[in-house]
């Protein structure tokens, strides 16, 4: 399945060689499996009354004189939160409706404001720390609506963007990824596998800054080694129905894909500049495979697995009847309406 690696030098830009593909099924592998568990939004297009029926357990997040949705609360959600007056909640239609702010910086203090009272506050039920690290939220045509705190993108449905990078050393066997285990003190997914490095793009950020930094950041790795040996592999897109703390709920997520050859003496390890790593884990691709059967990474990353073996041809016509809706599950449409 995997060929064999040319030497490298010992700092300098590693030659990659193509991967090849195969025409044997990956044993006891479903790459469809690892999608249907994570994209489990349904499509309007498949089966739209069976979507109205679905969404009639969601709101439609509105902002008053904007006409479409920029996110999807379910009732539960609805229901847990002290709502402040400047929020308009029609019941019938199902529009949570922001009525307080002309701009963005107001909307996005009207929106802190909602936070701090559902998370902090004495009536809170849904008790979360705010991260102080804000994403942007636009609406279906690119308008930079407001900036919300990461705390509670989750709850509110809205589209999130981030970047995974995927870091990998030739060995004589084929090449073994470093794979991260997070801190068992992160408030979602503690202890669980990650890819290399990863993270949510933040208001303003472009990717490949963000990767570089986090490369950094969380792996120790030098800035200026990052950009040289980088390559991006461009997105794939995908909308879940959980929250990270495993409420019902929508995430609509980008992610920016990136792959990095790394020298024998460029090793990962924990950066004293944050917390969030445990250690990193030098794997094969089987234990890699077994490891996200077996439910060990955090959720989403199976689809960046997934995205990964259908790149490198792994995962391909010739081995998986279902490469067609695999790939297109992996890139689906984000965008919001009121069904």
């Amino acid at each position: 399945m995997l060929s064999f690696w040319n030497s490298l030098g010992s700092w300098g830009s590693p030659q990659q060689a193509p991967l090849l593909a195969s025409t044997t099924p990956i044993q006891d592998f479903s790459s469809l499996a690892i999608v249907n568990r994570i994209d489990r939004w349904p499509y309007y297009q498949k089966d739209p009354a069976a979507y109205r029926a679905f969404m009639s357990d969601y709101y439609y997040f509105m902002v008053e004189g904007f006409p479409e949705p920029l996110g999807y609360v379910h009732i539960s959600t609805v229901e847990a939160f002290p709502w402040p007056s400047f929020w308009k909640i029609d019941h019938e239609n199902r529009f949570l409706n922001m009525s307080e702010g002309s701009t963005r910086i107001d909307r996005t203090k009207a929106m802190d404001t909602t936070l701090r009272q559902a998370f902090e506050g004495e009536d809170a039920v849904i008790r979360r720390t705010l991260y102080n690290e804000y994403l942007p939220v636009r609406s279906n045509s690119g308008e930079y609506m407001l900036d919300m705190d990461l705390a509670g993108v989750d709850l509110f449905g809205i589209v999130t963007a981030g970047v995974m990078l995927t870091a990998y050393v030739r060995t004589p066997q084929g090449p073994k990824y470093w794979v991260q285990r997070r801190s068992a003190f992160k408030p979602t997914f503690p202890n669980m596998l990650d890819t290399t490095v990863g993270s949510n793009l933040a208001s303003g950020e472009r990717p490949i800054d963000k990767v570089v930094l986090r490369a950094l950041e969380e792996a120790s790795i030098p800035e200026a080694y990052t950009r040289a040996n980088i390559v991006a592999c461009g997105t794939l897109t995908y909308q879940m129905v959980e929250t990270n703390d495993g409420r019902p709920g929508s995430q609509s997520h980008t992610q920016y894909v990136y792959e990095m050859e790394l020298a024998p003496n460029v090793i990962p390890k924990p950066s004293s500049l944050n917390n969030e790593v445990q250690k990193f884990e030098l794997m094969g691709l089987d234990e890699v495979l077994q490891s996200l059967i077996a439910g060990e990474f955090k959720p989403n990353i199976g689809l960046t697995w997934v995205a990964y073996l259908v790149r490198h041809g792994m995962v391909n016509a010739e081995n998986e009847p279902a490469l067609s809706e695999i790939c297109a599950r992996l890139h689906r449409k984000l965008d919001f309406f009121v069904a």
